[in-house]
């Protein structure tokens, strides 16, 4: 009899620890998906600043574009061919062939040059035309328009400015222990929300005792809360394009708020510019980075790619665990995000947090040409003028 009770009550341990497996560990993580008004959405973007600030911005991870490979990528409302020469060197120009408005990622890559689908011109990663087949003269204009880029992190990033200057910071030199790091995953969404909207909500000190109070380990969000010490920092001179936000988080016991030893962690955010910012969380079960970036698409509506990386030796389920807890809390902000407005004479209290010193410092990201934009793609695809091309005998 007693033998049988035992194995009753194994049982029933066992079926108790898997739910609990699961709703930790296993259970998607998926956020609410609202309809969206396309109308409405244009009068919401009226209120925000413009859509795309200078700065770098991913176009794509490395992986996706192979050697002798051309994709399309949308971003900064417009379209882009990436490619890959045969040299492993990555070229990124208009879709659009300057001959008769192709569409380049349609073509193929021959040895280090995009070729057009249409009449086979050859584009090289500078975007000059290098070689018309049925033409043995070039015209000095036939080119295709080219972005200045990178490839970090295992990413291909793409600078953008509106008045067509030149990088002034560049990414070389960061994120070094991702040699030490083993990458882990990878997951993408496309957001209704202004960029801005996330920057603003590190220095929006008071929301994390009412958004992010709670845990989502089943039966522990009624016994323990959450509570945050936060802080941001807005760094100068060459690097005056980063901030940093610290949050050290704290479990408390529900019935007499007293601290749950070794059971919080801390998260270390980095800014680097609009485009994508750097996570770097520490707890006692294990440490996790990630790379999140921000492309943006269109008004009020952004790509946002997470690239999730580990030390090497990390237990696999702590890092589901970090990164089922750090989805849930973005989740949230995402809901909040995706519903609201631009407050452009916000009524700030005491306890409110750097708010308007975050405006101050991403302002720095907008000058004069991103106003006159803010109502049509990044750069315009201008028709060339007719060239007139002398064919050869």
């Amino acid at each position: 009899m007693l033998l049988k009770i035992f194995a009753v009550f194994l049982l029933l341990l066992v079926a108790v620890l898997a739910v609990f497996y699961y709703l930790i560990f296993l259970k998607p993580r998926v956020r609410a998906k609202l309809d969206f008004d396309p109308e409405y959405e244009k009068e919401r973007a009226a209120n925000y600043p413009p859509p795309y600030p200078n700065g770098w911005f991913s176009l794509c991870s490395s992986d996706q574009v192979k050697k002798g490979q051309v994709i399309q990528v949308d971003a900064l409302g417009q379209k882009f061919a990436v490619f890959r020469g045969e040299n492993g060197v990555v070229g990124v120009m208009d879709v659009y062939c300057p001959h008769l408005n192709a569409n380049l990622s349609n073509g193929k890559v021959k040895g280090n040059h995009l070729v057009c689908p249409f009449h086979a011109w050859e584009f090289d990663a500078n975007g000059q035309c290098a070689h018309i087949p049925y033409c043995d003269k070039i015209p000095p204009q036939a080119a295709a328009k080219t972005w200045t880029i990178k490839e970090n992190w295992g990413l291909v990033l793409v600078w953008y400015h509106a008045e067509g200057e030149a990088p002034s910071w560049h990414t070389d030199g960061y994120l070094k222990e991702l040699e030490q790091y083993k990458f882990h995953s990878k997951t993408s969404d496309v957001l209704r929300i202004h960029l801005q909207d996330f920057a603003e909500n590190g220095a929006d000190y008071a929301h994390f005792s009412y958004v992010h109070n709670l845990i989502t380990i089943p039966l522990f969000k009624e016994l323990v809360n959450v509570k945050h010490q936060v802080e941001i920092t807005f760094s100068e001179g060459h690097e005056k394009h980063m901030a940093s936000f610290t949050n050290i988080a704290d479990l408390a016991w529900k019935h007499n708020d007293q601290i749950i030893p070794h059971a919080g962690g801390k998260a270390v955010v980095t800014f680097y510019g609009p485009g994508f910012l750097v996570f770097q969380f520490s707890t006692k079960v294990g440490n996790m980075l990630l790379v999140k970036t921000f492309t943006p698409l269109g008004l009020l509506k952004v790509r946002m790619d997470d690239y999730v990386y580990a030390p090497k030796g990390t237990w696999n389920l702590a890092i589901k665990y970090l990164l089922g807890e750090a989805s849930a809390q973005f989740h949230d902000d995402i809901n909040i995000w995706e519903q609201k407005n631009f407050a452009t004479k916000p009524l700030l209290v005491k306890g409110d947090g750097p708010i308007i010193k975050m405006r101050q410092w991403y302002s720095q990201f907008y000058t004069p040409s991103s106003y006159i934009i803010q109502q049509q793609p990044a750069t315009a695809n201008v028709t060339p003028e007719p060239v007139e091309v002398v064919r050869s005998n």
